[in-house]
């Protein structure tokens, strides 16, 4: 018998919606934070003449970061209708990330 979880999803496995989307499994508020430290950072460094270019590499180190976690980060699967996360699948080349028109249709229900 196959495992069921080297087959990307068609369909959610607890609710049985068909829509599904993908998305970073990185957590938004360390993000956000991120971002944050090194605005903040900069604008502490800016304000001396003398510390400008620390604050443009305060900025600089902040993309750095971003895009190593953007090619380290895995891949999830995602219900729009139960925002069930799956973790560890495969992903299925024919789900994109997140449709803001299709997540209104789940978004009271």
């Amino acid at each position: 018998m196959e495992d069921a979880t080297q087959h990307p999803l068609q369909s959610c496995p607890q609710c049985g919606c068909a829509d599904l989307f993908i998305r970073k499994d990185f957590p938004q508020k360390l993000g956000l934070l991120i971002v944050v430290t090194a605005g903040i950072t900069f604008l502490v460094l800016a304000a001396n003449p003398h510390t400008f270019y620390l604050g443009a590499w305060a900025l600089v180190a902040a993309v750095l970061v971003d895009a190593l976690l953007y090619c380290f980060v895995p891949k999830i699967t995602i219900c729009y209708r139960c925002r069930a996360e799956f973790r560890g699948i495969p992903i299925n080349p024919t789900h994109e990330g997140f449709e803001l028109s299709i997540g209104e249709k789940y978004r009271n229900g």
